[in-house]
């Protein structure tokens, strides 16, 4: 669930190609409650983290709640040292608390994409301390029979970490972060579809 692969040539032009089809989520088999996703880099040293999980039936999930309460994981899993801000203009930028000082990550506001299959929403990255300018985090639905794909995805992140470092530190934080937020949804979402209530949300909050 959580291997890096160094992808060769052929491999990475099946991946990362233009149809979006080759990407990894959207060949994997689904399958109801499955959390799968890992991280891969590409020749060039950008690197894709993405993970996802398969939610049964046809119950719709808003991606802008997705994005608020994934980010009110960041700083419960960082131990408190890392917070978001969401600045006036859209943007939102993550730094490390009580400084706030270096800008760790910083994102520009929100792109929307939908079509028949998919919807997405997308922050490109504007860079920061832990990433150079450009790629983008994306939040994604996909349908499938039977239900749901909920994608949290960093397409073509050029980390400033050396890659070593990157794959030692950065992404095991990442990745495990990202899991721990996908099963509090399933466990929303299950109790949500079962009409259970559920007093909190992934913040701690009601």
């Amino acid at each position: 669930m959580t291997s890096v692969r160094l992808l060769q040539a052929k491999e990475a032009e099946e991946l990362y190609g233009p149809r979006r089809e080759t990407w990894p989520e959207e060949r994997a088999r689904w399958r109801a409650g499955r959390m799968a996703g890992s991280t891969w880099i590409r020749r060039d040293g950008r690197a894709d983290s993405v993970q996802w999980l398969d939610l049964p039936g046809e119950q719709e999930l808003d991606l802008a709640w997705v994005e608020r309460h994934y980010f009110a994981w960041v700083p419960r899993l960082a131990g408190q040292a890392v917070h978001p801000h969401y600045l006036p203009d859209g943007r939102l930028e993550l730094a490390p608390w009580p400084l706030d000082w270096p800008r760790l990550i910083k994102m520009a506001p929100v792109v929307l994409e939908q079509d028949a299959r998919h919807r997405r929403r997308i922050r490109p990255i504007r860079g920061g301390f832990l990433a150079k300018p450009g790629g983008s985090l994306e939040f994604e639905l996909l349908r499938r029979p039977g239900g749901r794909r909920l994608v949290v995805a960093v397409r073509a992140l050029s980390p400033r970490l050396p890659l070593g470092l990157y794959l030692s530190v950065q992404t095991p934080l990442h990745e495990r972060s990202t899991f721990a937020f996908l099963r509090e949804v399933n466990r929303r979402y299950v109790a949500q579809t079962l009409g259970l209530v559920v007093s909190q949300q992934p913040d701690g909050t009601t």
